[in-house]
């Protein structure tokens, strides 16, 4: 069944866990994370990237998961990550994504404000909500990227102005988490999280959650994360878990087998991603009334 992502949040963070979030980008993505989430009784969020996916149009995607995500016995929220353009945005509303995220975080502030808001106003016209980002996390998803970006932390004496002037529902920050992999040694402020979550009802996002030691999610859900991002960390190692499938056992399965043990790692690795965030169990804080697809167009 399908929920809004900030409806998911805000209940995460009034239970003090956190939900769950991977990308959706494809088949085997989509069903192995939805049947952990099944398996375990977990609200989940699947996200669609298009700067990570770009070979998969969105006009394809987005139905594949909206669909599964229907059909799933567990809360689950499909969420366009990282929408750069309105343009953009409103191709993912068009296909009945009610959770976008408008991501301005290289904009100057007041000009962040201004096409948040814009943003704000248009998804809540159709019942979505809309996820922002406030200071700036760096690094990338993408393997071979020619710059990686350094982040810079979110300031919290701008976050109530931020919230206020856009409207937004839930908010992207930054505390010395990246995407992609951390090089050297992860400094993960914990105090700018907790200052700022003391200042906001606003549920607050991590992006690039992969790569932590597993005992440092307790803390960061404790501080007042209630929605971690997930993806390196598992697309690092999904071949190598492959090839434990086929390599010297196979060498030449048919590709329907190779689907099938891809469902599989997925399920695993989702499974012992809710495990870190203790969403396990936790579907039963939530109705079963799911959020309405709006038609196409």
């Amino acid at each position: 069944m399908i929920h809004k992502l900030s409806d998911l949040q805000r209940t995460a963070r009034r239970h003090r866990y956190a939900i769950p979030h991977l990308l959706g980008g494809n088949l085997e993505m989509t069903l192995g994370e939805i049947r952990a989430a099944e398996a375990l009784d977990s609200p989940i969020a699947l996200g669609l990237a298009p700067e990570v996916f770009a070979s998969v149009p969105m006009e394809i995607a987005f139905p594949m998961i909206l669909n599964a995500a229907e059909r799933a016995t567990v809360p689950v929220a499909v969420q366009l990550e990282h929408g750069k353009t309105e343009a953009q945005i409103t191709r993912a509303l068009r296909l009945g994504v009610r959770s976008v995220m408008f991501d301005g975080s290289d904009l100057p502030f007041e000009e962040n404000v201004a096409r948040t808001r814009e943003i704000v106003t248009l998804a809540h016209a159709l019942d979505a909500c809309v996820e922002a980002e406030l200071g700036y996390v760096g690094g990338s998803a993408l393997r071979g990227s020619a710059a990686v970006p350094s982040g810079y932390a979110t300031d919290p004496e701008l976050v109530p102005d931020f919230i206020a002037r856009t409207g937004v529902d839930t908010l992207a920050i930054s505390f010395g988490n990246v995407h992609g992999r951390y090089r050297g040694e992860p400094k993960i402020d914990l105090e700018l999280v907790a200052r700022i979550a003391a200042i906001t009802d606003t549920p607050l996002v991590m992006h690039g959650g992969s790569g932590l030691p597993d005992d440092a999610y307790q803390a960061i859900v404790a501080a007042g994360i209630s929605n971690i991002h997930f993806y390196t960390g598992i697309a690092m190692v999904a071949w190598e878990a492959l090839k434990e499938k086929i390599g010297d056992v196979d060498r030449h399965p048919p590709y329907h087998e190779v689907v099938a043990h891809a469902i599989d790692f997925f399920d695993r690795r989702t499974r012992h991603v809710i495990g870190l965030l203790g969403s396990a169990g936790r579907a039963a804080d939530f109705d079963r009334q799911p959020v309405r697809q709006a038609p196409d167009g």
